[in-house]
């Protein structure tokens, strides 16, 4: 099984730790298209972008070229939820991943989830560690609010998504607290933010399909 794919040079990256199923001799990966965990963590993000867009300037991003991968491409351990020093192991990934990010730059990061999101932090200078189980569905909701608010199309950008909170008996707790507001819909409000930026960089961003 693959562990990635599509296009390193592509500037819209998404990093989940998605684990493969019991099937995973017939798959391509765990972000194959006929993986039910793909649709629940990340396709209604993905519709709700591509909706957005196109309502607004009549086009569509290249989902097909996003550079997909998954934390861990090797067999390492995943720290416990409330570990906030990860061994060794685990700084090994930190540091490829490290290497990946400042080598090609992507401009946007869809982290999905928050284990992803905090190995993705620790990759960054001047990060404090903290145990991904620390992350709650409001703080999250905040680092998006903040990633948002201070994009620059010349930096990285890594935005914090949600995973398995969203589909857990208290759903709907977690989609209001990622927004800040009652009855919110997550996906709706990720989607339209994250397309609004695209839009406003449409000219610099070379994602369009053709």
């Amino acid at each position: 099984m693959n562990f990635e794919g599509g296009n390193r040079q592509f500037p819209i990256w998404v990093l989940s730790d998605m684990e493969p199923s019991y099937l995973e001799e017939n798959l391509k990966g765990p972000f194959d298209y006929r993986h039910p965990s793909r649709h629940i963590v990340c396709t209604s993000v993905f519709n709700a972008i591509q909706h957005h867009v196109y309502k607004s300037i009549k086009k569509r991003v290249d989902e097909a070229s996003f550079s997909y991968f998954t934390t861990f491409p090797q067999k390492v351990e995943k720290p416990k939820i409330n570990d906030v020093i990860w061994e060794n192991g685990i700084q090994d990934e930190i540091s490829e991943l490290k290497k990946e990010v400042d080598t090609y730059r992507p401009s946007v990061i869809l982290s999905f989830g928050a284990f992803t999101y905090e190995l993705l932090r620790r990759t960054q200078e001047n990060s404090a560690a903290r145990s991904y189980g620390s992350w709650t569905p409001a703080e999250l909701g905040g680092e998006f609010k903040t990633c948002v608010n201070d994009f620059d199309i010349n930096a990285v950008n890594i935005f914090p998504l949600m995973d398995r909170s969203i589909i857990g008996w208290r759903f709907l707790e977690s989609h209001e607290q990622f927004v800040g507001k009652k009855n919110a819909d997550y996906f709706q409000y990720a989607g339209r933010e994250i397309a609004r930026l695209l839009v406003t960089h449409q000219d610099e961003l070379d994602i369009w399909i053709k």
